[in-house]
């Protein structure tokens, strides 16, 4: 019986993660409503699909375009602790004296931003935001890791002497959308992360294809693209 409850979850998982994924997006997108959010100008784009140039899709949760900055959006609907830092490879999830590990968002949303860069030419610092839908952050020490209930006050006060201009938003909101692509299925989406994973796992740069050689820094060794500076793509050991 045990062994056929672990099929069957196993089977439903895929599609009980995609639904939670899918409720955690429309949360947070509800807490970005300037109805909620209060009077504040912005542009919001929700699911956001990108192609590069070797065919790979790109799915982007968020982008929030206020006067104080661009903010590319990584949702996350996790129950349970949660345990992390910036740089580790995989984030562990706690929960019922159960253990699960999922790729580390931050580490995700970084390859998020860099494609989002390049569609506007690296004109714009793009920054980076994780939301953690149920609230579980707190053991995870990065100050853009962050809970829903503190997502409006994080991105109001944030500072870095940034101010765009209406006319600039609206730039940085036409060239987003104008990248979109609708006509991409979630089967062939999903398919394209895995071969990513399978060439980042065989030591090739997901981005421009360059050889990942290992190389030592001043934190430790890493595997980073043969094509340096060209391509900046890092695999840590």
């Amino acid at each position: 019986m045990n062994l056929l409850k672990k099929i069957i979850k196993s089977a439903f998982k895929p599609i009980i993660n995609k639904a939670k994924g899918a409720i955690g997006e429309q949360r947070v997108s509800a807490k970005l409503n300037p109805l909620l959010f209060g009077k504040v100008e912005h542009r919001q784009i929700n699911n956001l699909v990108l192609i590069d140039e070797n065919g790979k899709s790109h799915q982007i949760d968020h982008i929030e375009i206020r006067q104080n900055g661009i903010f590319c959006i990584e949702t996350k609907n996790y129950s349970g602790w949660i345990f992390g830092n910036e740089e580790q490879q995989m984030w562990t999830q706690t929960f019922y004296n159960e253990k699960h590990q999922f790729l580390n968002p931050i580490r995700q949303n970084r390859s998020h931003i860099y494609h989002i860069s390049k569609i506007l030419g690296g004109k714009y610092k793009i920054n980076s935001v994780i939301v953690m839908v149920q609230n579980n952050a707190d053991r995870i020490n990065v100050p853009y890791v962050v809970n829903l209930n503190c997502l409006k006050s994080y991105l109001s006060s944030f500072y870095d002497g940034t101010h765009y201009s209406i006319l600039e938003m609206d730039y940085i909101y036409r060239e987003l959308l104008s990248a979109s692509r609708c006509d991409i299925t979630s089967r062939e989406h999903i398919e394209n992360i895995k071969i990513t994973q399978n060439e980042i796992q065989n030591n090739i740069c997901p981005r421009c294809k360059g050889k990942l050689i290992l190389k030592k820094g001043k934190y430790g060794n890493f595997y980073g693209c043969s094509n340096y500076p060209n391509c900046k793509f890092t695999k840590k050991l």
